[in-house]
C-alpha cells in the first residue's frame, strides 16, 4: 500500500469500491474530441495553505507508484490514467484529446471508472482503515479531486480538495500500565452513518453522499506503545479520516494488547472542515476497569496422562497451578485413553465420557470458568459439558471441528476448537463431565488443555461466528447460493449481514437457520480470479462480526465446432476425430463396455448401443452453451422400425452426474430423422480443467447416424 510522508499536506484515497454502480450517459456539457491526442503537463497542489497537520507545506509530496485519473470537457476522455509516478519527478502527464480546455482529475487512479463522468466519480472512504505507525498519516486513506482550465506552454496547476475529514487521536495513559494501540474504532451517536462510497461531481465538488456505515476503525500495523504523559507534538497521533459533518457525539474504542478501552461523549464533534483535523486526546486512566480477581483452581495438559483402553487410569497432569490432585478421573465406556499428549473418548460403536475429580481447591461457592480445546472424530460432532453441582452456562450443543489428522494425533486448535463455558456456584465437590451431545456423526471425540479458574465479576459470554470461506465460485456468479453459519454461545442474538456490493452483489439473513443467502455477479475476467466478502455481524454488545471471503474464478474463454465425420475406422475402442473423443458407453459407465459395428458404407456410422462424444477441456467456457446436431435412422433388419434415441445426456469430468437435456427423439420409418438440441451447462461443474462428455442412449436394436455429427460450443 502506497504512504505519503508525515510531512505532508493531505494525501489521497483508498482503493474504491464500486458496490451497486449504474453506468451514465456522457454528460450533455460534454464537447466532441479531435480523435487527436497530446500529453499535458500538471502540477499538483493543496488547496490550503493553513492546517494543523503539516504546518506551512504547500505541496503534496508524491510517493513513487501514484497515478491521478482525468476526464476532460471532451466526452472521449473518460478516466484517462496518468503517468505513474516516480522519485524525482516534478509534474504528472496524461494523454488529453487537443480539443479539451477543461480538466477534471482525481485521486488515486482507478481503471474501473471509465463507465463514468466527470459528473459523478466513486470516490471512497474506507470504514476499515491503516497506519503503519503512530504520527505517520496513510495518505491513501484520503482521496481527492480538482478541476482547472487546461493551461498552454506550461504545466496545469490542480489544486486538490480533500473528500474525507481526520480525526487526529493522541493517546496516553497517567497510570502508566504499559498499552499499546492496536486500533481505534469511532461508532457516531444515534445510529448515524459515515465513510464509505461517495459519489462527486469534480467541476462543482458536490456530493449527496453522507456515510453508509456504522463504524470506522483504524488499524496501527505496529501498536504503539502508549506515554504516561501527554505528547506535545504530533509524533504519536493515529488518524480516522471520516465523512465530513457534524457528529452529536459518539463512542470511540481503543483496542490494546492489554484490554478495551471505551470513551463515550455527547458532545457534538464538527468534522465538517476537511483543512483542519480535530485533536482529540485521551487518558487510558480515565476510563480503565479494573481487572477480575482469578483464582486458579485446575490445568491439565494431559501430556502426563497413562493408560490405554480398558487399562485407563488418567491422573491429573499438574503444571504451575498450586494444588496436586492425585485422585484420578473417571470416566464411562472403556474406550478412553491417551492420544497423542491429548485424551481421546469412545470408539466407532461405543460411547465413553470424561468426569474430573472434585475441584477441591475451591472454598465456599464460587463462579467458574472452564476452557479446552475439543475435536470431533468427524466433522459436526457436539459436546455436552455438565456439572455435580452449581449450573453450567453456555455448555450445550457446542459443535466442534473435526481433528486435522487422527491417525496421527493432530488436533485442530483454532479459535474454532476452544471453548469457554462457565459454571455458577460451583463448592468443593463440583466435578465437569464432557460428554458428546448426540452420537449420530461418530462417537468419538478429543479433549485437551482443560483449565478451570474461579471467575470474579458477572458471567458474561462472548459470541463467536464460526463460517468457512466461499471458494470456487464459477466465473457465471452465482444467485441466490447459500451457507450456514454457527453462533457459539448465542443469545439469541439477531444477525445483519453486508457484502462487499462489487463481487457479492446482494447478501441476507435468516436468523433462525443461521442460513445467508447470497449473490455473486458475473467474472467477465478471463487471466484473474476476483475476491468479494460478506460479512455476518450481531447485535450483542461488542457488535461481534465475521468477514468470509468469496473466491471467484477467471471466466474460461473458449468456443469451437467439432464434427465427427463417418466413415469411422472399424473398431470397439475409443478413438480420436478432430480432438474429439468417441467411443462405446454402457449405462454403468464403462468406456469400452458397449458394443458397436461400423459397416463402413458411405458416410454411415452404426452403434447397437450407447455411445459418448467426450469435447477436451480446451473447449470449456464460463456460461458455454452446447448445440449436438445430427440425423439419425433405422438400419439393416430395423430399416424402417423407426429407432429412437431415448436419452440425451451430459457430464463433466468435474462432475461426473448425469444431467439429461433430451429424451425419446422418435425416429422415422422411411427419412433420416435431424436432431438438434441445445443445452446450458452448470456452471458450478465447470473448471479450468474439466471436460465435457455427451451421452447418447440409443433403443434396443442397431440404429445409426447419417452425414457427421457436429458439435458447437458458444
Amino acid at each position: 500500500m502506497r504512504k505519503m510522508q508525515k510531512t505532508l499536506m493531505l494525501v489521497a484515497a483508498a482503493a474504491m469500491a464500486l458496490a451497486g454502480c449504474s453506468k451514465e450517459d456522457v454528460s450533455d456539457n460534454a464537447l466532441p474530441g479531435s480523435g487527436t491526442k497530446a500529453t499535458r503537463g500538471f502540477t499538483a497542489e493543496i488547496v490550503s495553505s493553513r492546517t494543523t497537520l503539516n504546518g506551512d507545506a504547500t505541496r503534496m509530496k508524491w510517493t513513487a507508484g501514484d497515478q491521478l485519473g482525468f476526464y476532460t470537457d471532451v466526452k472521449t476522455d473518460l478516466n484517462v490514467a496518468s503517468s505513474t509516478y516516480a522519485e524525482g519527478a516534478t509534474n504528472f502527464t496524461a494523454e488529453i484529446d487537443t480539443k479539451a480546455t477543461k480538466v477534471y482529475a482525481y485521486y488515486p487512479y482507478f481503471s474501473s471508472q471509465k463507465d463514468r463522468t466527470y459528473e459523478n466519480v466513486s470516490l471512497y472512504i474506507e470504514d476499515a482503515q491503516t497506519q503503519t505507525e503512530a504520527g505517520v498519516l496513510n495518505g491513501n486513506m484520503v482521496g481527492m479531486y480538482a478541476s482547472a482550465t487546461l493551461a498552454e506552454g506550461q504545466n496545469t496547476v490542480l489544486t486538490f480538495t480533500p473528500i474525507a475529514s481526520l480525526i487526529a487521536f493522541n493517546i496516553y495513559d497517567a497510570e502508566n500500565n504499559g498499552d499499546a494501540v492496536k486500533s481505534i474504532t469511532f461508532t457516531p451517536a444515534g445510529g448515524e452513518k459515515l465513510n464509505g462510497q461517495h459519489i462527486y461531481n469534480l467541476e462543482t465538488g458536490k456530493t449527496t453522499d453522507t456515510g453508509y456505515k456504522e463504524s470506522a476503525t483504524v488499524t496501527l500495523t505496529t501498536p504503539y506503545a502508549v506515554p504516561a504523559a501527554k505528547p506535545a507534538d504530533k509524533a504519536g497521533y493515529i488518524y480516522l479520516a471520516v465523512t465530513p459533518k457534524s457528529y452529536a457525539g459518539g463512542t470511540f474504542t481503543v483496542k490494546t494488547d492489554k484490554g478495551s478501552y471505551d470513551f463515550v461523549t455527547a458532545t457534538a464533534i464538527d468534522a465538517s472542515n476537511v483543512y483542519a483535523p480535530i485533536t482529540i486526546p485521551m487518558n487510558l486512566a480515565k476510563v480503565r476497569q479494573p481487572a477480575p480477581t482469578v483464582t486458579h483452581v485446575f490445568y491439565d495438559d494431559f501430556s502426563k496422562a497413562t493408560g490405554n483402553l480398558r487399562d485407563f487410569s488418567l491422573m491429573v497432569s499438574p503444571t504451575d497451578y498450586a494444588y496436586y490432585y492425585t485422585d484420578p478421573y473417571t470416566n464411562t465406556g472403556y474406550k478412553v485413553r491417551t492420544f497423542y499428549e491429548a485424551v481421546a473418548m469412545g470408539s466407532s460403536k461405543e460411547v465413553s465420557t470424561i468426569t474430573t475429580p472434585a475441584l477441591k481447591l475451591i472454598e465456599g461457592t464460587k463462579n467458574l470458568k472452564v476452557t479446552f480445546y475439543a475435536n470431533g472424530w468427524k466433522a459436526d460432532q457436539a459436546l455436552n459439558v455438565t456439572a455435580s453441582t452449581g449450573t453450567v452456562v453456555g455448555g450445550s450443543d457446542l459443535v466442534m471441528p473435526q481433528a486435522t489428522d487422527t491417525s496421527s494425533g493432530v488436533m485442530d486448535k483454532s479459535e474454532a476448537a476452544l471453548f469457554t463455558v462457565y459454571v455458577e456456584n460451583a463448592d468443593a465437590t463440583t466435578a465437569l463431565t464432557f460428554a458428546l451431545a448426540s452420537t449420530t456423526v461418530d462417537k468419538r471425540f478429543i479433549l485437551d488443555d482443560l483449565t478451570v479458574d474461579v471467575h470474579e465479576g458477572p458471567i458474561e459470554l462472548t459470541p463467536v461466528i464460526l463460517a468457512d470461506d466461499i471458494t470456487g465460485v464459477a466465473a457465471a456468479g452465482a444467485t441466490d447460493a447459500t451457507f450456514t453459519y454457527e453462533v457459539r454461545n448465542d443469545n439469541n442474538y439477531t444477525a445483519s449481514v453486508e457484502c462487499d456490493g462489487t463481487v457479492v452483489t446482494a447478501a441476507s439473513v435468516e436468523n433462525a437457520t443461521k442460513i445467508v443467502t447470497y449473490t455473486v455477479s458475473k467474472n467477465a475476467d478471463t487471466e484473474n480470479g476476483r475476491d468479494g466478502w460478506v460479512k455476518i455481524k450481531l447485535d450483542d454488545a461488542a457488535a461481534t462480526s465475521l468477514k468470509i471471503s468469496v473466491s471467484q474464478l477467471a471466466a474460461f474463454q473458449s468456443t469451437g465446432a467439432y464434427t465427427v465425420p463417418f466413415p469411422l475406422p472399424k473398431t470397439t475402442n475409443e478413438q480420436i476425430i478432430n480432438g474429439v473423443t468417441i467411443a462405446p458407453y454402457t449405462a454403468k459407465g464403462k468406456v469400452n463396455g458397449g458394443s458397436w459395428t461400423n459397416l463402413a458404407t458411405g458416410s454411415h456410422f452404426n452403434i447397437s448401443s450407447h455411445f459418448r462424444i467426450t469435447l477436451p477441456a480446451s473447449a470449456i467456457t464460463s456460461g458455454m452453451k452446447v448445440t449436438f446436431k445430427a440425423n439419425t435412422y433405422g438400419w439393416k433388419s430395423d430399416k424402417y422400425a423407426a429407432k429412437d434415441i431415448t436419452k440425451l445426456a451430459y457430464m463433466t469430468s468435474a462432475n461426473p452426474t448425469e444431467t439429461v437435456f433430451a429424451e425419446n427423439i422418435t425416429g422415422s420409418a422411411t427419412a433420416a430423422v435431424p436432431v438438434d438440441q441445445t443445452f446450458t451447462v452448470d456452471d458450478k461443474y465447470i473448471s479450468d480443467s474439466a471436460s465435457i462428455i455427451i451421452l447418447v442412449y440409443m433403443a434396443a436394436g442397431n440404429c445409426g447416424f447419417e452425414d457427421a455429427i457436429s458439435i458447437t460450443v458458444e
